[in-house]
């Protein structure tokens, strides 16, 4: 089990952005915050995009953490997660999970578990201020996010298999009977219920709420699923799809902006609002109304992020 993906499943699609560690001293900058200080920024300051990067990350890690410090509840979030981290690992390595755990972690560019835990933390800060936004602009995120990510509604039916590779006649038995249900036109979701063998879905007649290109079920269930739900129209019912551990069927129950909508009005850090732009942090970054006091710095800030939402700009235009 790659870190990558145990990190998926707990933090939906974490941005981080590596700050460039500058050290505390001279003010560059001013907000309603505070001042934003650094002795060494001057030597990260070049005319490449690299650089250009490294600055806005150090200052948005400064806001970041001015802002939206850590709390108690994030500490205790970020202690969850790494406990449940090292269960996972565990579970499949048995007596020798710490050292895989820790080939994985510097794979992943981690010193130590300590140090992916400071990145969790971060996470759920940049989270926090990515969740304001969205809620102080939900109308147009929410229509941007309709535009780009073509999210859905989708219900699914999960078949276990003991081997992915040799189905058991009992298995394939039950495979057969739940697609002679939807034949016969009984409820999606009521087989879901009655037949389905998927622990989060069942209970809820196999509801897997909004689904967008972006989304973690691939982690869950195996590319081909999120693919063939992405490929689904309103109404329309999925052949049998071989996942990660089992057969699954999908039904897309809507596709309508006002019911997408309405799933995601109560906008949490596991929102998909918060996650499916990459570019939308520069446009909460300007909200700060940040004013440098070094010209050089401002300049090259405000190129910076004029190019980025330049960029975002054309892919809304492709």
């Amino acid at each position: 089990m790659k870190l990558k993906k145990l990190a998926s499943s707990i933090v939906v699609s974490m941005m981080l952005l590596s700050g460039c560690g500058a050290k505390t001293g001279t003010t560059v900058a001013s907000t309603t915050l505070g001042d934003i200080t650094a002795d060494s920024i001057y030597e990260k300051l070049t005319s490449t995009s690299s650089s250009d990067n490294d600055l806005f990350s150090y200052v948005l890690d400064q806001l970041i953490d001015t802002k939206y410090p850590v709390t108690s509840d994030m500490e205790t979030n970020a202690d969850t997660m790494i406990d449940n981290i090292k269960a996972a690992y565990e579970s499949q390595y048995s007596t020798g999970y710490e050292d895989q755990l820790q080939t994985d972690l510097e794979s992943s560019g981690y010193k130590s578990l300590d140090d992916y835990r400071e990145r969790i933390l971060y996470s759920l800060q940049y989270a926090e201020m990515m969740k304001d936004y969205v809620k102080a602009n939900f109308d147009d995120v929410f229509d941007d996010y309709y535009k780009m990510a073509k999210p859905r509604k989708v219900s699914l039916i999960k078949v276990a298999l003991t081997d992915t590779a040799n189905p058991t006649a009992q298995e394939k038995a039950q495979l057969k009977e739940v697609q002679a249900l939807i034949k016969e036109g009984k409820d999606f979701g009521d087989i879901a219920k009655d037949y389905s063998d998927d622990d989060a879905t069942a209970g809820a007649k196999g509801d897997l709420g909004v689904v967008d290109e972006d989304s973690t079920i691939g982690d869950t269930y195996g590319e081909d699923v999120l693919t063939e739900a992405m490929s689904l129209t309103s109404g329309k019912v999925s052949k049998a799809i071989l996942g990660t551990d089992g057969y699954y069927i999908l039904k897309c129950t809507s596709t309508k902006k006002d019911d997408i909508k309405e799933e995601l009005k109560t906008v949490d850090i596991n929102s998909p609002l918060i996650t499916y732009d990459d570019h939308m942090v520069y446009m909460v970054f300007k909200t700060y109304n940040i004013e440098f006091t070094d010209k050089d710095i401002k300049k090259s800030m405000d190129a910076f992020i004029k190019e980025q939402l330049d960029e975002r700009a054309k892919e809304r235009k492709s």
